[in-house]
């Protein structure tokens, strides 16, 4: 009798064990659960991947060349606004953001209303005045007569370029970053900027 017994106690705390090192051992994620962690993209990521991606359908649209002088401006229900040779920076940029869902003014909006600290603090919040360390994909970096549309960093030496997109450049079209006078390239980061943040409609 005190034999079974011992075999029985034997049996038991074996089972316990077992139970106990079975619980703290990590066990392998299901693909689900490794799918799920995989693919969790922040807010400012996906609002960033809908710009560009709205940059680069737009790049397509012939109105940005020089010899286009008809403009629309989607933002204020198609506008035409008819430009001699002059840069749509500005309108580049805002109907981007405007075909991408995320808010604009409510008028014809230059490059010199975007770096006025004191205008659109609601639709596009400031988020560094002559500061690059906040810029985050698909903010617009503005100054008094160019705006540009924020991708990533780039250090070259000792500058500070922005990888970004615009319209307006000397540069002919070559069929692959330059397309309707809309560039996606290098652009240094220096002198007065505002970097402001879209915010979604």
């Amino acid at each position: 009798m005190q034999k079974k017994r011992s075999y029985f106690l034997l049996f038991l705390l074996a089972a316990v064990g077992f139970v106990y090192l079975a619980g703290c051992t990590s066990s392998k994620p299901t693909e689900k659960e490794e799918e799920e962690t995989t693919t969790e993209v922040t807010y400012e990521e996906a609002s960033g991947a809908l710009i560009m991606n709205a940059a680069e359908n737009e790049q397509q649209n012939e109105m940005y060349t020089k010899a286009n002088d008809l403009t629309y401006l989607y933002w204020l229900d198609n506008l035409e606004v008819r430009l001699k040779n002059r840069t749509k920076c500005n309108i580049y940029a805002l109907n981007v953001l405007y075909k991408a869902g995320f808010k604009t003014p409510t008028i014809n909006t230059l490059t010199k209303d975007l770096v006025d600290t004191s205008k659109f603090k609601d639709i596009l919040p400031i988020v560094g005045i002559s500061e690059h360390e906040n810029a985050r994909t698909g903010d617009l970096i503005a100054w008094n007569g160019h705006v540009i549309i924020f991708d990533y960093l780039v250090q070259l030496k000792k500058d500070i370029y922005a990888m970004a997109w615009w319209a307006g450049t000397s540069q002919q079209d070559n069929g692959d970053n330059i397309k309707n006078n809309v560039v996606h390239g290098k652009y240094k980061l220096n002198g007065y900027f505002v970097v402001r943040r879209p915010v979604k409609k």
